[in-house]
């Protein structure tokens, strides 16, 4: 026998009582109902769930997510063995790892660090605690790749923006500018990521080397472009590149306003660029 069913009434029916009781009514092993539930990204009642119901302590369902890529709102529960198992839909490797950031990036938007357990996120997207760990063995692995996620977002913006300028002081606003509009946009959050001991730690080495990387690419442009000895162009760099620093976590933090970010920081940055052009122009003969 085959009943059509939307994903929201397969979700109010394995709720309403015991995944064994909801199996044997539509024809189906428990164990199949649950791959079911899980491939279509239907949350199912925890362990333990029906007796604390019956005790008036059950936590209440979470809601029903949306229905993953490829698969519609309405489905087919066919009774007895599926004639072809290789018609289901599964998520990648990869587009799992991704849900699940991007899951616990909604729930520490929303809630705070503490709130994006394994628990919770795997929960927020229809899947089991264990099925998580598959992916991310350790609640700091899926905080470092979210983390570095964010990163690598603001830096490819902030370069790509930075490879247009045709001259030194255009890069230097363009570089300024995009990285406080991205702090602006993803600074709270990594902010929030960088209050976990175990999520600076994880990044301190990568963020060190990336740091002093592009503080040498910069000097050898100010070397380049002004004739500053290489060690001054190394210290100018990093000092103005603090200022900007300074000023992207006042900005991450609700002290300064984008607007006032940009305004302070360019002005120094750019006065202290042509302080330096000024001071090392080379002279008329």
């Amino acid at each position: 026998m085959t009943a059509p069913l939307t994903r929201q009434r397969l979700y109010d029916l394995v709720w309403a009582k015991p995944l064994a009781a909801t199996a044997r009514d539509l024809g189906l092993s428990s164990s199949g109902l649950g791959k079911i539930c899980d491939r279509l990204l239907i949350p199912c009642p925890p362990r333990g769930h029906w007796a604390r119901a019956q005790a008036g302590r059950a936590a209440p369902a979470p809601p029903l997510p949306p229905a993953p890529e490829g698969a519609g709102e309405v489905i087919v529960i066919a009774g007895g063995r599926a004639p072809s198992r290789r018609q289901r839909t599964r998520f990648s490797t990869e587009a799992r790892r991704e849900q699940l950031i991007e899951a616990a990036a909604s729930l520490i938007a929303a809630e705070g660090l503490p709130a994006a357990s394994m628990k919770a996120v795997a929960r927020s997207i229809g899947i089991s605690e264990a099925q998580a760990h598959n992916y991310f063995p350790k609640r700091r692995d899926l905080l470092l790749a979210l983390a570095r996620r964010e990163l690598h977002a603001m830096e490819t913006q902030r370069r790509a923006e930075l490879s247009r300028g045709a001259d030194r002081y255009t890069r230097v606003m363009l570089s300024t500018v995009t990285y406080l509009r991205e702090v602006a946009q993803r600074g709270a959050l990594i902010q929030v990521l960088t209050q976990s001991a175990e999520v600076r730690e994880g990044l301190r080495e990568e963020r060190r080397v990336t740091r002093r990387w592009d503080t040498r690419r910069v000097a050898e442009d100010l070397n380049l472009s002004y004739g500053l000895p290489p060690e001054l162009a190394f210290g100018a760099t990093a000092v103005l590149t603090a200022l900007t620093r300074r000023a992207g976590r006042l900005l991450a933090g609700g002290k300064l306003s984008l607007t006032s970010a940009e305004r302070l920081t360019l002005a120094m940055v750019t006065a202290g660029n042509r302080e330096l052009a000024r001071a090392y122009r080379p002279k008329p003969d």
